[in-house]
């Protein structure tokens, strides 16, 4: 029996929570979680963003870019890396300084984040996130 290619669809319903991730089993160096380390701190909610690496990659990360999508619009957002706000989304790039990872390094930073008001603040969640990795050929001149 010969089968027909379906080219799949996407579809974006943005009033949903969930999300379906169209790059099935594709993955990438690193793994990403945010969560939310502190609601309140006089003037921020406070989030840790955690990087785990993969155990089926070695090879020299320069910097990782994520980009993290909160439940509202913020007024204020950085991190202790390089960061860029607007709107609801932060992108915040960590430079690494050309180290090699392997399997189970683990990378953590902050990102401060406000609405400018307390209760939308701390009523904060993090709505989605990705990351991406810049990295270059391994000392054994392997790559991915």
């Amino acid at each position: 029996m010969k089968g027909n290619y379906e080219r799949p669809v996407v579809l974006a319903n943005e009033e949903l929570a969930e999300g379906v991730y169209a790059a099935s089993g594709a993955t990438d160096c690193w793994t990403m979680d945010v969560y939310s380390v502190q609601d309140w701190n006089g003037s921020h909610h406070i989030f840790e963003v955690k990087l785990i690496h993969s155990a089926s990659v070695v090879h020299i990360s320069s910097s990782v870019t994520c980009t993290v999508t909160f439940s509202y619009s913020l007024s204020d957002a950085y991190s202790e890396f390089a960061s860029s706000l607007s709107g609801t989304t932060i992108t915040v790039t960590r430079d690494l300084l050309a180290n090699a990872y392997n399997s189970g390094d683990t990378v953590t930073f902050k990102i401060w984040a406000s609405t400018g008001d307390e209760a939308t603040t701390k009523a904060l969640s993090v709505t989605g996130y990705t990351v991406t990795c810049q990295h270059s050929t391994n000392v054994q001149g392997g790559y991915d």
